[in-house]
């Protein structure tokens, strides 16, 4: 056998071994979605029809029954439908026979789907009159599955025959390097994407690596394509099946890691919401008509919070709402407080709640200084207090002694932030960023503090920044930063040192500022490549054109760039593919509670994994202790920042 027709066989092994592995893994995930789905459509058929029949049942009306399980069970979706009276005796059986025509009998076996009985007891008052159980049909759930089947087979082999027929004409002049082009085979295999740089001068051999690399990003793209699809359906873990907001847990875990934040998080308003004799309704006007109202609840919601940059929205159970908005004053909050009891009472149009009243609205405002527990009982309490009031109402309860730095108005700000532009007040501090798990210095990110003129201490970006964006000065800020560390490292005499700055969104608008960073960055094009800028995540994604153009013109220097407080939101990945970043900061509120959430651990390790595939680096941040930091190098982090590796200093 010729050596070129040994290496396309080799490369139809790699690509063979790759499909399965890959056709398994999606038609699993997808059986194991449909059985979900079956046992929730069995379970939701019983209960409805337990509700149905339970009057008619207790009355004896035995053709009532009939004819409403018949008229259930005659759709089609069922394969077993059964009705006992209180003795356990079977007074309605129905069965239809499990007939799948066209899937094959292997692909049947190989794939076995599972029908849960559902099952729900027909109610006389208090006393227990029957029982309904419902096993839903397969059939139509194993037609689903076997598409889903045939379509990944379909696409995958049509790619891969095109990406063989390339190959094999390239590989017709392949004389050299062997070695090099079988392990970038063989890392295909391993779900790693390398790109070979140092190519040959020879025309021939360049054509061939060229060529290979080219293949190398069409399997990176197929592979990744269903790594985000199986990322997908994991994430529903952290969302609430009826309204798609996040859920308690997710909502948990994010309101404890901002409380835990002094750099991050100092001021804001924490609501509960909650709709009035909600079950009441549910019992009455039925599931469905109940998630429908909370689904226009949750759509008014995020009406309210749409123009709100840095906010979490959760359904958090039931009746029961949350949101937690950062970075707003008392006067804000309360506004924002009138506009949810406004939106909320207005539901009442829609036509869905029988009441004028509908909702109330209890929120705290957080000055920096209460624990979760305090936050969540101040809530509570402002609940409780707004429920005893008149309709739709809401109260906001704030500390009594707050914060100086906290309630200073927008003006009085402004002047403090001037002076300390003006006079060269601003401090910085450095907290240091370890590779995991060799714990070596990767860089040290800047902290930016201004002294507070009454007390003397210094302030936090946490308490000035959300005021200077208000006011426009957030360029300004960023300018003096990216100016004081330029003159930090040219007198720093280890090269290896690198700083990480934080930029705000205002300045990937600001007309002027990508400009002068070219301008200051080509003055000193020495140190460029010692520079890390960062944007947070909810600010990058609603202009994303701007960063592209930045990194276009700045990165040219060498300049690297990243994505912090990645995670937090639930919007695609698939920008990430075209935004040429170099690292990824994943969000502290899943760090907070790592070692307890395997949902958290799966998703860091699965982020992990595609931004590799993308040649970018993942950090953990807000990592506070040592069980945290002994599970991150199973997760595959590269990097690692928080109090337990080092303060800022």
């Amino acid at each position: 056998m010729t050596l070129s027709r040994r290496l396309a066989l080799l490369v139809v092994v790699l690509l063979l071994l790759v499909f399965l592995g890959t056709f398994f893994t999606s038609v699993r995930n997808t059986r194991d979605y449909l059985e979900a789905q079956l046992e929730s459509h069995a379970q939701d058929a019983a209960t409805s029809l337990g509700l149905s029949i339970s009057t008619f049942l207790a009355q004896g009306d035995q053709a009532t029954v009939d004819s409403m399980s018949d008229a259930i069970f005659d759709r089609g979706y069922y394969r077993m439908l059964t009705v006992e009276n209180a003795d356990g005796k079977s007074i309605k059986k129905l069965e239809l026979p499990i007939a799948v025509d066209g899937i094959p009998s292997w692909f049947i076996s190989a794939f076995p789907l599972e029908t849960p009985v559902g099952e729900a007891s027909v109610m006389s008052g208090w006393t227990q009159a029957g029982r309904v159980l419902i096993q839903s049909h397969p059939g139509y759930a194993y037609i689903q599955l076997w598409g889903n089947a045939k379509d990944t087979a379909l696409w995958f082999l049509v790619s891969a025959l095109f990406i063989l027929l390339l190959g094999m004409v390239l590989l017709r002049w392949l004389l050299r390097p062997l070695r090099r082009i079988e392990w970038q085979a063989d890392s295909i295999c391993n779900r790693e994407f390398p790109v070979l740089d140092d190519l040959p001068r020879t025309p021939d051999l360049r054509r061939i690596m060229e060529a290979m690399n080219r293949m190398t990003v069409k399997v990176q793209r197929m592979i990744s394509e269903l790594e985000s699809l199986a990322g997908r359906l994991r994430r529903q873990a952290y969302q609430h099946p009826v309204t798609g907001l996040d859920n308690k847990r997710r909502f948990m875990d994010v309101v404890t890691d901002r409380i835990e934040s002094d750099e991050d998080f100092m001021q804001g308003a924490f609501c509960l919401v909650q709709l009035k004799s909600f079950k009441e309704y549910n019992d009455r006007m039925g599931y469905q008509a109940g998630d429908d109202l909370l689904c226009q609840v949750a759509h008014d919601l995020q009406k309210v919070t749409m123009d709100v940059p840095k906010h979490t929205l959760a359904h958090l159970a039931g009746a029961d709402f949350g949101l937690l908005v950062e970075d707003c004053s008392l006067d804000e909050s309360k506004d924002l407080c009138r506009q949810v009891s406004a939106v909320l009472s207005n539901v009442y149009g829609t036509g869905r709640p029988e009441s004028p009243d509908v909702a109330h609205v209890g929120a705290a405002y957080f000055d920096g200084r209460q624990s979760l527990k305090q936050l969540f009982s101040e809530a509570d309490m402002a609940l409780r207090s707004a429920q005893s009031h008149e309709a739709n109402s809401w109260h906001l309860t704030a500390p009594d002694d707050l914060d100086r730095r906290v309630i200073r108005g927008a003006s009085e700000w402004r002047l403090l932030i001037e002076e300390a532009l003006e006079q060269d007040r601003i401090t910085l501090l450095y907290q240091p960023v370890v590779t995991c798990p060799q714990r070596n210095l990767m860089h040290r990110e800047v902290l930016v503090r201004i002294p507070d003129p009454d007390s003397g201490e210094l302030v936090s970006a946490g308490v000035f920044l959300p005021v200077a964006e208000s006011v426009g000065l957030a360029t300004r800020i960023d300018k003096a930063v990216v100016a004081k560390v330029i003159g930090v490292l040219m007198e720093e005499q280890d090269a290896d040192i690198m700083f990480a700055i934080n930029l705000s969104p205002q300045s990937l608008v600001d007309d002027g500022f990508t400009g002068w960073l070219e301008r200051k960055l080509s003055q000193h094009a020495n140190i460029a490549g010692r520079l890390v800028f960062e944007f947070p995540e909810y600010g990058v994604t609603a202009h994303l054109s701007e960063l592209k153009a930045l990194i276009e013109r700045v990165g040219r220097f060498g300049t690297m760039f990243s994505l912090d407080h990645f995670g937090h939101s639930f919007s695609s990945l698939a920008y990430l593919r075209s935004l040429k970043v170099h690292y990824l900061k994943i969000d502290g509120s899943y760090l907070r509670t790592l070692e307890e959430n395997g949902d958290h651990q799966f998703f860091i390790q699965a982020l992990t994994d595609i931004a590799h595939g993308l040649d970018i680096r993942v950090i953990a941040e807000s990592v506070e202790s040592e069980t945290v930091w002994e599970l991150l190098p199973s997760l595959h982090l590269d990097g690692v920042q928080g109090y337990y590796i080092g303060r800022p200093e």
